[in-house]
């Protein structure tokens, strides 16, 4: 999977070292070393970080939840502009009815005439009432409408920020997975060669070699095992995660080596100014909170009453009844009404209203205390992210010194055995030394990736470009 310049930049030193183990190693040249077996031949097209964030965009379930709540937040706020200009309800009716003739002075029928003919009747009406002032009940929906928008613009906001990590965050430890895997493929072979020559040279009691340096090989052969196996879970985890989060069947990233972003950092006081006031969090509970206070002043404008312009229109024909003209006479079959005027509605559950205020109010102050609680787990987060970053960058240094230097010590000291001043435990130790240190390295660098990652989120600021989370296969 890997291409050659990336097998000579991880894998030769490492190889170099193992097949420069004693004599009972066979050895081979970098370019005839056998293609890795352990790498899976990928079925997709390579994708880098860029491409796998913004499949994850569109992919992502969490992200599509949020902006259907952006779209119902939005609609709660057009229907509380509007909806209460439109409170008007039509009615209409049919049925059937006996005949009834004559005039309130004189009439051949009797009050229930169930004897006469039966001949259909309806009703038709529409009534509403259009609000005038409401003492601040109307203003508060809508402002609890708006504040509603703006929490669900805040959680899209977050979950975006939360994706964007988790893919870099898988991005980071499928390349540490890669990486290491290929270092260890380089050697494992060889090592096992080595291990099986020198327990048959033992057998024959060859006097080159002493029975302490197969434990050794055997050590560094088990520890490299293990290494693989967590690197191989590592890998097919990170993928998993990636496949998830993208939406793609199969992910292959960019055949390049792991390496260090550069961001540019300030003080940690100006990442914990900015987190306080743009974390997406943040906005949300400064949005529930407003909402709250409006919920509150809507329940104080209960204790008074609603203004406003309400209007009838109602008319009914019962053609089998003698409609009676004179407008003194109730003749509710056969009946025109048209009525319009101010009218006051108010409720009197006062008392049920002091504790719906109350608790309105009690749940405003536990929202306070919430978003109080939130700043101090922000603050905190930023600063353990803001010290991670700083750890990972001081064990990059400090493993990138340590691989230099126990290079230089296997170097020494195969120069050593080939000349006879070093023996076998000694160049086993300095391999094992290097191979530790420059996979440390590794890790630390995808530990310091992560990091940076993680403190842009924590602080809601951007700390490095698009295009330079990830550098060139050419750099």
């Amino acid at each position: 999977m890997l291409s050659l310049p990336r097998i000579r930049r991880w894998g030769a030193p490492v190889l170099g070292a193992w097949l420069a183990v004693p004599t009972f190693v066979v050895p081979h040249a970098i370019a005839d070393t056998p293609p890795n077996q352990h790498r899976p031949v990928p079925r997709t097209h390579e994708t880098d970080l860029a491409g796998l964030l913004r499949a994850a965009e569109r992919n992502y379930p969490r992200l599509h939840a949020s902006r259907h709540a952006i779209s119902a937040a939005q609609a709660r706020l057009a229907e509380a502009k509007v909806s209460p200009f439109f409170q008007f309800q039509a009615t209409a009716g049919l049925t059937v009815a006996p005949e009834a003739r004559g005039t309130p002075v004189l009439s051949p029928d009797d009050q229930l005439p169930l004897g006469n003919r039966w001949r259909p009747s309806y009703q038709l009406g529409v009534e509403g009432a259009i609000p005038l002032y409401t003492f601040g009940k109307l203003s508060g929906a809508r402002r609890a409408a708006r504040s509603g928008v703006r929490a669900a613009r805040g959680e899209e906001k977050r979950a975006r920020a939360q994706l964007r990590f988790d893919v870099r965050r898988a991005y980071f430890a499928l390349q540490l997975a890669l990486d290491a895997r290929q270092m260890l493929s380089e050697g494992l072979g060889q090592l096992e060669k080595a291990s099986q020559r020198l327990a048959q040279l033992i057998e024959d009691e060859d006097d080159s070699v002493n029975p302490s340096d197969q434990y050794r090989l055997s050590a560094a052969l088990a520890e490299l095992q293990a290494r693989d196996s967590e690197a191989q879970n590592l890998e097919e985890s990170s993928r998993a995660a990636l496949a998830l989060l993208s939406g793609m069947p199969s992910i292959r990233i960019p055949e390049c080596p792991i390496n260090r972003v550069e961001p540019t950092l300030e003080p940690l006081r100006h990442y914990l100014t900015h987190a306080s006031r743009h974390r997406p969090e943040i906005g949300s509970l400064d949005a529930a909170e407003s909402a709250r206070e409006a919920e509150l002043d809507v329940g104080r404008a209960h204790y008074l009453p609603d203004l406003g312009l309400a209007f009838r229109a109602q008319y009914s024909r019962a053609p089998g009844i003698t409609d009676q003209e004179n407008p003194f006479v109730n003749d509710p079959a056969n009946r025109p009404t048209l009525a319009a005027g101010l009218v006051a509605r108010w409720p009197l559950d006062f008392w049920g209203n002091v504790y719906r205020t109350r608790r309105t109010r009690a749940q405003l102050k536990q929202l306070r205390a919430q978003k109080k609680e939130a700043k101090q787990g922000i603050e905190l987060e930023v600063r353990v992210g803001y010290e991670g970053l700083k750890d990972a960058d001081r064990r990059e240094r400090a493993w990138r010194k340590g691989e230099r230097d126990t290079r230089s010590w296997f170097v020494s000291t195969y120069q050593g055995y080939e000349v006879g001043a070093a023996e076998a435990r000694e160049l086993i130790d300095a391999l094992k030394a290097y191979f530790t240190a420059r996979y440390n390295r590794i890790d630390a660098i995808r530990s310091y990736n992560t990091a940076v990652a993680g403190l842009e989120r924590a602080s809601a600021q951007r700390l490095v470009t698009a295009e330079h989370w990830e550098s060139s296969c050419n750099d």
